[in-house]
């Protein structure tokens, strides 16, 4: 029983290692598009000439932002433990038919 403790606990702080690691990759783009956004945008103006494509890149890379930023909150609740009722459930039946198979 205590293996199995440990395994968990050991499953979680990896899950907690991952976020933190792809909340440092999220920063660190968002810093180089906060930093360069105009160098990118400038880039983006001389190269395409309709002035719709341009606004749909400016959308695009902040759209684009903003979902990567709500897959991170998700990704923390869930890392963190603040889990939805229907992981959890899944989870624990999941655990518990590999049990049995393994019997």
């Amino acid at each position: 029983m205590k293996e199995a403790k440990y395994l968990e606990i050991k499953k979680r702080i990896k899950k907690q290692r991952n976020f933190y690691n792809h909340l440092q990759v999220f920063v660190i783009i968002m810093l180089i598009l906060l930093l360069f956004s105009n160098i990118i945008f400038d880039f983006f103006e001389s190269h395409l000439h309709n002035p719709k494509t341009i606004k749909w890149a400016r959308a695009n890379i902040w759209v684009n932002a903003l979902i990567w930023f709500v897959v991170i909150v998700i990704q923390g609740i869930y890392a963190f433990k603040y889990k939805i009722p229907f992981i959890d459930n899944w989870e624990q039946k999941k655990i518990k038919e590999f049990m049995n198979e393994n019997e």
